[in-house]
């Protein structure tokens, strides 16, 4: 008998892939964020680990505030909005702090 390839199997496998690179990445991410903002990257790490996620949204808007405040600036309270895309603003305000001319 056969056996057929089915799309369906490979965009799952295509889609965990993604998430595990995806995920790979923020963990690289957090960890440089970390050290430019004298925290513990390791522990930052595996808290996010062993809370699912959960500490990565408090991590998150902690590091955003503190970048804001890094440019002179005050985190508005409509940036609660932006938190699914937070690491971006972090990193655009840390470019922004060390890298002005770019």
């Amino acid at each position: 008998m056969k056996v057929e390839n089915v799309p369906e199997n490979n965009l799952i496998v295509l889609f965990l892939l993604m998430v595990l690179t995806g995920g790979l990445y923020y963990f690289w991410w957090l960890a440089r964020v970390s050290r430019i903002f004298n925290d513990k990257p390791v522990s930052n790490i595996v808290l996010v680990l062993l809370t699912l996620g959960l500490w990565s949204l408090y991590i998150n808007l902690k590091y955003m505030q503190k970048s804001e405040e890094l440019n002179g600036r005050d985190l508005k309270w409509y940036m609660i909005l932006f938190l699914p895309i937070s690491f971006l603003i972090v990193q655009h305000n840390v470019n922004e702090r060390y890298y002005p001319g770019r």
